[in-house]
C-alpha cells in the first residue's frame, strides 16, 4: 500500500474540517474547543472527560497525519454546525483510513506542534479577538447612546448600562468593568469630571452580572436572571447613593431628581429621599438594561456564545 495513500485519506477528512469551519465563519480554535467541550458535557461526560485544549483542536486541522481521533473529528463537526449524519460519516471515513494505514504502515505519534503553531492555536489573529473588539466597542457605543438618549428626553432611568450588562454577560465581569469604566470617561468628555466618580457604579454592576451569571448561576432560568438584575439595581444603589450625597448634594440634575423631590417632601430626610429614589430607579434602570442585553445575546449565532456558562437559560451550544 502506497503510503501516500493512506495520508491522503486523513487528509481528505482533514481538508473536509477546514471547509466546514471556512463556512462556518472561521470560528477560533478555542471556540469550536470550548463548544466542543459543552458537546460531550451534554452528552453525560464529567467536565474533566469533556475538557479538550485548543491545541488538541489545532492540531486535528493540520495535514499529513498518520493517526486522527474520530470521536474529536465528529465532535468538531457538531460544533460547527453540521448534521449528525455529517459528523458520522467524517468520523467513519477517519476511522476507516486509519485502519488501512495501521495494517500497512507502522505507527507513529503524529509530529510534535512547534511553538508557532501553538500561537496560531491560541487563535491570536481569529475572529475571536474581533469579536471582542467589536463587543467591548459596540457596548460602550451603546452606553452612550443611551446616555444621551436620557440627557435629551430627562427620562427617570439612566440606560447607560445596557452595554456593561451585554459586556459582563458575554465576556465576563471584568471586561464589563473596562467597558463601565471607559463608558464614564467617554461621557465625562461632555458632562464634565462630575460623572467620573459614577464609574464605580458601573464597574459594580458589570461584577455583578458577569459573577452572577457566570459563579451564581442566575442566569439558568428567567426568574433567576430577573432576580439578578435586581440584585445589580440594590448594589448600584449602594455605591451610588453616597457619591450623590456627598459630591452632588443628593442632586445631579438627572431625571431621578424629580423622585427625589418628591420623596424628600414625604420623608423630610434627604439621605432617605436619595436612596429609594435611586433604588427605584435603578430597579427600573437595570432590568431594562439586562434585557436588552439578554435580547441581544439570543440573537447571537452559537458559536459567539461560546463563553456563557453552560447553565445559561438551560442551554449548552
Amino acid at each position: 500500500m502506497d503510503p501516500s495513500t493512506d495520508n491522503a485519506s486523513l487528509d481528505a477528512v482533514v481538508l473536509r474540517l477546514h471547509a466546514i469551519r471556512e463556512k462556518a465563519g472561521q470560528p477560533s480554535f478555542g471556540d469550536i474547543a470550548i463548544a466542543v467541550s459543552r458537546i460531550r458535557r451534554r452528552g453525560g461526560a464529567t467536565p474533566e472527560q469533556a475538557r479538550v485544549g485548543r491545541t488538541t483542536v489545532y492540531d486535528a486541522f493540520r495535514l499529513g497525519r498518520r493517526r486522527l481521533d474520530a470521536d474529536l473529528v465528529a465532535d468538531i463537526a457538531r460544533a460547527l454546525g453540521c448534521e449528525e449524519d455529517t459528523a458520522l460519516e467524517l468520523a467513519s471515513r477517519c476511522r476507516a483510513a486509519q485502519v488501512v494505514s495501521n495494517s500497512s504502515l507502522p505507527s507513529s505519534e503524529p509530529p510534535a506542534v512547534q511553538p508557532e503553531e501553538v500561537a496560531a492555536a491560541s487563535g491570536s489573529s481569529s475572529p475571536g479577538r474581533r469579536f471582542l473588539a467589536v463587543v467591548l466597542v459596540g457596548s460602550v457605543v451603546i452606553n452612550l447612546v443611551g446616555r444621551a438618549l436620557v440627557d435629551t428626553l430627562h427620562l427617570p432611568v439612566y440606560l447607560d448600562m445596557v452595554g456593561t450588562a451585554f459586556a459582563a454577560i458575554v465576556l465576563g465581569p471584568w471586561w464589563g468593568a473596562l467597558v463601565g469604566v471607559t463608558t464614564n470617561l467617554a461621557g465625562g468628555v461632555t458632562s464634565g469630571a462630575e460623572s467620573l466618580p459614577f464609574a464605580l457604579v458601573n464597574v459594580a454592576g458589570a461584577l455583578v452580572w458577569g459573577y452572577g451569571v457566570r459563579r451564581w448561576s442566575m442566569g439558568r432560568t428567567i426568574p433567576r436572571f430577573f432576580a439578578l438584575n435586581l440584585v445589580a439595581a440594590l448594589v448600584c444603589s449602594a455605591v451610588a447613593v453616597p457619591i450623590l450625597l456627598f459630591m452632588a448634594g443628593g442632586f445631579s440634575g438627572h431625571g431621578a431628581d424629580q423622585v427625589t423631590s418628591a420623596a424628600l417632601a414625604l420623608s423630610h430626610s434627604l439621605w432617605a429621599a436619595v436612596t429609594v429614589s435611586n433604588v427605584a430607579t435603578s430597579a427600573s434602570d437595570k432590568l431594562i438594561a439586562g434585557f436588552v442585553a439578554l435580547t441581544v445575546i439570543e440573537a447571537l449565532p452559537g458559536r459567539r456564545r461560546a463563553w456563557l456558562p453552560d447553565d445559561w437559560l438551560r442551554r449548552r451550544d
